[in-house]
């Protein structure tokens, strides 16, 4: 049975039972390559890899299951990397290519990590990939298709993975999906229409599960969308960002208390206080990056937030003040000259006693369910 990391990472953090190692993974696009760092304590970053890709990956993500995948757009191609649970570093075990003229604009992973989505701003087609270990790690299982000149740009799903959202950057709109459990197929519920021109960009929901969030980058607003009993969205408020803001990257804590916000032309992250009742936001504060802040990320116990900037291929690291929601600025990590980080992803794993521990929690079980079996 493959066993994903979450319940031996659970376990680590809350249990302490050994110490868990966090690795911050970036996607550079104009290199082709994903630079690999171990966070090291207090926010440092050590570089320790930097691998190939087969070109131009627009966005990454890490999968419970111990896998990153990246999104290239130059090769109309979707990559997958084992992690190594100990030093962080990647090995390339897949690579599947989409249509052609696809351009692979972002990746996301199912909550539990079995399927993996890939939006095509291209065709505007989202692809559709099941997670498997062994020969064959990403093995296709078909598309969707958004409108002619639709251009998605994100997909995120909600905690419990029954829903799906797509943000349509060419006719902003927002494509909301239902999933069945243990099933990759998406089924449509409907299209959200926003005001023409609006550029849904980022997209995060909640831990809750009640509320979208969705970055307008052309009319640098943030929306508030209920999600209803089905799934589908009804507009709850429109916080409107500085002029030329241009938001973009969205990230919330895993408290659900606080929304970040990477606006690209500002060079800077908003920071907003989300209401635990009605999901509405209130500006708390912002802080500066280096330059146009692309993609954010938080580390799974909410210590750090780590920002890339692709005006000069650095990451921007912050503390995060889980009472108050404020960054405090801890430094700045280089990335390779000119390499143009456009994504960003972190994963923690459990140190080898919390696996341990996890390993022989799952043989107890098995052995439970053979004993069952045998019983007359």
């Amino acid at each position: 049975m493959d066993r994903p990391w979450g319940a031996a990472l659970w376990l680590c953090l809350v249990g302490g039972l050994a110490q868990a190692r966090t690795f911050v993974y970036v996607a550079n696009y104009n290199t082709s390559t994903i630079g690999v760092y171990a966070e090291r304590g207090h926010g440092h970053l050590v570089a320790s890899q930097s691998v190939p890709t087969p070109g131009g990956p627009e966005s990454i993500a890490a999968d419970a299951r111990g896998y990153v995948i990246t999104a290239d757009s130059l090769a109309h191609a979707v990559s997958a990397y084992r992690v190594d649970p100990v030093s962080g570093r990647l090995t390339r075990v897949a690579v599947r290519f989409e249509r052609p003229n696809a351009n692979p604009f972002s990746v996301a992973t199912s909550p539990g990590g079995r399927f993996v989505y890939v939006a095509n701003s291209g065709d505007s087609t989202v692809g559709i990939y099941r997670l498997h270990r062994g020969p064959q790690v990403l093995v296709p299982a078909g598309h969707v298709h958004e409108a002619a000149g639709a251009s998605p740009y994100s997909i995120t799903f909600a905690p419990n993975g029954r829903t799906a959202y797509v943000a349509n950057f060419g006719n902003a709109t927002i494509g909301m999906y239902r999933r069945r459990p243990g099933h990759a197929a998406l089924a449509p519920l409907g299209i959200f229409h926003e005001p023409p021109g609006d550029g849904p960009y980022g997209l995060a929901v909640g831990p809750d599960g009640r509320f979208l969030y969705v970055a307008d980058f052309r009319t640098n607003v943030i929306l508030v969308l209920a999600i209803g009993p089905q799934g589908r969205l009804s507009l709850k408020d429109r916080v409107t960002e500085p002029f030329d803001h241009h938001p973009d990257s969205l990230t919330i804590d895993p408290s659900g208390r606080y929304l970040f916000v990477a606006n690209t032309s500002a060079n800077d992250i908003s920071i907003f206080r989300i209401d635990q009742a009605d999901g509405r936001l209130t500006h708390v504060g912002h802080v500066p990056t280096e330059g146009y802040p692309f993609s954010l990320t938080l580390d799974s116990a909410a210590r750090f937030v780590f920002a890339v900037n692709y005006g000069n291929s650095t990451i921007s690291r912050y503390r995060l003040d889980r009472h108050s929601g404020l960054l405090a600025a801890i430094g700045t990590t280089p990335e390779a000259t000119d390499a143009d980080p456009y994504g960003i992803t972190a994963l923690t794993v459990p140190g080898p006693a919390a696996r341990r521990s996890h390993k022989t929690a799952g043989s107890h079980a098995q052995s439970g369910r053979d004993q069952k079996r045998a019983a007359p």
